[in-house]
């Protein structure tokens, strides 16, 4: 891990999670160690702490030269996916209308309606 980025970028911290991610489906030999470092690396998101990044990066140095490999394979993967998904799902979510200078706040998409309204439905009883 390069021990230069920046722990405010939220594009690091979100490359941090997918590691994270990606070590705890790690299973097998080393899996134990895996999710140690798997939770190094969520204690640096929650934190953003030089000293804990410092720390998961050596845990992480500690595996197995394949099992890292593997997960840096694995995560580069998983990293491509998200990117994708972003980029298909962003254009979808960005249909909703503006609403005009000085408007009150927006009341939600017709999609976050529904689940509410199908939340609601759900917890009154039928007569």
């Amino acid at each position: 891990m390069d021990t230069n980025l920046s722990l405010e970028d939220n594009q690091t911290i979100q490359a941090i999670g997918i590691l994270a991610d990606v070590l705890d489906g790690v299973s097998g030999p080393g899996g134990l160690d895996t999710v140690l470092v798997s939770k190094a690396l969520r204690q640096v998101i929650a934190t953003r702490s030089r000293p804990a990044f410092e720390f998961a990066s050596r845990a992480f140095n500690t595996l197995d030269p394949g099992v890292r490999r593997q997960v840096a394979k694995d995560a580069s993967a998983a990293a491509q996916e998200s990117v994708e998904l972003r980029a298909r799902v962003g254009g979808f979510l960005n249909t909703a209308p503006r609403k005009a200078p000085g408007q009150g706040p927006q009341q939600g998409t017709n999609f976050l309606n529904a689940l509410n309204l199908r939340a609601r439905r759900a917890k009154t009883p039928e007569a």
